[in-house]
């Protein structure tokens, strides 16, 4: 009776293991997983039964000896609460997969000091590199940074001018994107329109946070519309939540502000001014129209479907991983900073205000019959 080895409850199976089936050594086991030219096919074949046997896997620490790469990639994320940040999650793991990769995902959501761990390199090393994403550390702490402790590409805004060296920057212009989104509602007529976002953040304004570049995007639409800046309405709200989006629009009308038009800086907020708009009895879009940004999911699905600014979050992806894999393999030149596209989806909920409904005429009297 021949005897097979074991790897026992707790251990994962070895190459020792897959090597006393086999009966080969292990460094022939080991050419076989690697692929090495120089093994007879009889002798393939029989390690790979046996590897199928035990169901043995390479180990990364292994792997990483070998090549000096691991294949995982660590992307820190502020929270996958927030749709956007997950369906983003989704996008990076599936151009991952599609690279051979494995993306680890890290949550920063218990605070700065979790942020901080990230940018200096956390107490483990996790993968090769990291795809960052801050949103809680001050821009001079990152910029006072001389070089990241690994391949880091940052995605996202909260980044200063200034970038460390061994690292890059992928983003969206969000300037741009949120002047688009003014400008589309001021040439369907609308001119009284408001601003919805957070501006100042928990670690005070920051001039690159992502409510500071879609203000500045707004206020450059008005002037570009001719409407003096200085007239702009901005409505600050603490937080990105739908339930600010409520609570911002409720102020706007409590305010006794007479807007036409809401530009607010992501899709939650747009989705909490609708309701906001629904309780007060504003009808969208025929007495104010709304855009949001991000264009999640459920934009197709709000009363009426949302307009909002869609970045492309696969060509961001696709972008990241290109450049950490050069950091990851060597590139030491400067930081580079690559904008990806986005487009303006129009909806129901921008469409330009109609003529007044008409009121119905009385139908006229009913003549006798002729005698």
């Amino acid at each position: 009776m021949s005897t097979t080895a074991r790897s026992g409850p707790h251990r994962p199976p070895t190459l020792r293991d897959v090597a006393g089936i086999a009966g080969v050594s292990i460094k022939t086991v080991s050419n076989v997983v690697h692929e090495y030219p120089h093994v007879s096919e009889a002798t393939r074949e029989r390690v790979r039964a046996a590897i199928a046997q035990v169901g043995y896997r390479p180990q990364v620490a292994a792997q990483q000896l070998r090549t000096g790469e691991s294949g995982l990639i660590t992307l820190a994320l502020p929270s996958l609460a927030f749709t956007y940040f997950s369906h983003l999650a989704q996008a990076f793991i599936e151009e991952a997969q599609r690279r051979g990769q494995t993306a680890l995902l890290h949550s920063t959501r218990a605070g700065s000091e979790e942020e901080r761990n990230v940018l200096e390199g956390f107490k483990r090393v996790l993968g090769d590199g990291v795809v960052f994403s801050p949103l809680l550390l001050e821009e001079e702490r990152i910029a006072a940074l001389e070089r990241t402790s690994q391949p880091t590409v940052f995605i996202g805004e909260h980044l200063p001018e200034t970038l460390p060296q061994g690292c890059d920057y992928v983003k969206i212009d969000n300037v741009s994107a949120a002047h688009d989104a003014t400008a589309h509602l001021l040439e369907t007529g609308r001119r009284k329109v408001a601003f919805i976002g957070q501006i100042t953040t928990a670690v005070g304004a920051q001039p690159h946070s992502s409510g500071t570049l879609r203000r500045d995007g707004y206020l450059s639409a008005l002037a570009e519309h001719g409407i003096d800046p200085r007239e702009a309405i901005v409505q600050e709200v603490a937080d990105w939540h739908r339930s600010d989006g409520l609570a911002g629009a409720e102020a706007l009308l409590e305010r006794g502000i007479d807007v036409d038009g809401l530009v607010c800086a992501n899709d939650e907020l747009a989705i909490g001014a609708l309701a906001a708009l629904r309780r007060a009895g504003r009808r969208v879009p025929e007495d104010v129209a709304v855009i949001g940004y991000d264009d999640v999911p459920d934009a197709l699905f709000t009363a009426p479907p949302l307009s909002s600014i869609s970045p492309d979050k696969e060509a961001l992806a696709r972008t990241a991983l290109d450049l950490l894999t050069e950091r990851v393999r060597g590139h030491d030149g400067p930081p580079r900073v690559v904008l990806t596209p986005y487009t303006l989806v129009v909806r129901e909920s921008t469409a330009p205000p109609g003529p007044a409904p008409e009121t119905a005429a009385a139908p006229p009297a009913e003549k006798e019959p002729a005698r």
